[in-house]
């Protein structure tokens, strides 16, 4: 087991992993720290020490982890990463109290009968002083919560510093040959492209195009940049993209595309599928072939998104042109990255077609 998977996969057999050895050594370690006390200033024995300590932190620990997931699975994405700091701060008081409240209720009663009734230790002889007893309490529950959160956006914070590194990279590779003209900017020259073409080929259709090129162009610019996107709204945008090409091309004999299974609900790293189609439609068009087709297949079955788009080829044909092994290999990367271990990324050439298989667990996303 590689240690990024393990730290930063969603794949259930990691995400469970990693969240069940934490709290084991969340346990562990409270554990340690009440044994220590009770054998060293209550002169419990060694034994009676442990157990004892074992039991309560492990009554209690779920009390923790439903505080945690709180912070990092409800108040972050809901109020923090919309910029809605106040909100977040008062829900996260709010919460705090909450479990403050909560906490001294397992003291009151949970607690006694494991201390008095179960392994015979001495009760409590001073009361509990409230005052005292909320703001040790607060302190150290929000240090709990502290610690989730700061886990939570650290892992965030590498994958987007990842990310960025990884296109600084590329951008410095190919720099001196954008500079030179030798490659483009595919995507967003190759739609403007065909708006043009559409217009002085096939004016009449223009009004019912430019919507459809207007919502491409917003993606490549802006959706870009987001760390996923609905995968309704993905397929959408590859419906509308198939359309520009049915439209604008004359020499494609056929474009299929069939969706199978229900996208809503469920989202995908943006920028991963539409360059796949886009770059399989320019490997095409730039092939010598008699008769062109491009077949497009997507499948989505429970949480898992595969796409399988194939095209005709020359048979003396072997390998992409146009910087189209460049692009799957960056598209790789990416899915390294965003989707470890739970994805694959093939590409087949037959002696009369090229076939792109891509399938991505959407739950094994890193939680960016």
């Amino acid at each position: 087991m590689t240690l990024y998977p393990f730290v930063f996969s969603n794949n259930p057999k990691y995400r469970v992993s990693r969240h069940v050895l934490f709290w084991v050594l969340w346990i562990l370690y409270y554990t340690a720290e009440s044994t220590i006390s009770r054998y060293q200033m209550q002169n419990y024995p060694i034994g009676l020490s442990f157990f004892s300590s074992l039991t309560e932190v492990s009554i209690t620990t779920p009390l923790d982890i439903i505080f945690c997931y709180s912070i990092i699975y409800f108040l972050l994405p809901r109020f923090l990463f919309k910029g809605e700091f106040l909100k977040l701060a008062i829900g996260w008081l709010l919460l705090s109290v909450i479990f403050f409240y909560v906490f001294m209720l397992c003291s009151y009663t949970i607690m006694p009968v494991i201390r008095q009734d179960w392994f015979g230790l001495t009760p409590r002889k001073n009361p509990i002083n409230w005052y005292w007893s909320f703001f040790s309490l607060f302190a150290s529950i929000n240090m709990e919560g502290g610690l989730a959160a700061a886990i939570k956006l650290g892992k965030m914070w590498y994958v987007k510093a990842s990310e960025v590194e990884l296109l600084k990279k590329e951008q410095q590779r190919i720099e001196p040959e954008l500079q030179q003209g030798k490659i483009h900017p595919a995507f967003l020259i190759n739609t403007l492209n065909k708006l043009e073409l559409l217009a002085q080929e096939k004016p009449l259709i223009i009004p019912g195009v430019i919507g459809k090129i207007k919502n491409l162009l917003l993606y490549a610019i802006y959706d870009n940049g987001a760390s996923k996107v609905s995968l309704e709204k993905e397929l959408k945008l590859l419906e509308e993209y198939v359309e520009l090409e049915r439209a604008g091309s004359k020499e494609i004999s056929y474009i299929t595309l069939k969706i199978v299974g229900d996208p809503r609900n469920k989202n995908i790293a943006p920028f991963i599928t539409l360059p796949i189609v886009e770059n399989s439609f320019r490997q095409l068009s730039a092939l010598n072939v008699p008769q062109k087709y491009i077949d497009l297949n997507v499948l989505v079955e429970q949480n898992v998104f595969n796409l399988d788009v194939a095209w005709s080829k020359p048979i003396d044909t072997s390998t992409l042109i146009n910087g189209g092994s460049i692009l799957l290999q960056n598209i790789g990367k990416r899915l390294n990255l965003l989707y470890p271990q739970s994805h694959s990324l093939k590409l087949l050439i037959e002696p009369e077609r090229i076939q792109v298989k891509m399938a991505i667990n959407l739950n094994g996303a890193i939680v960016v």
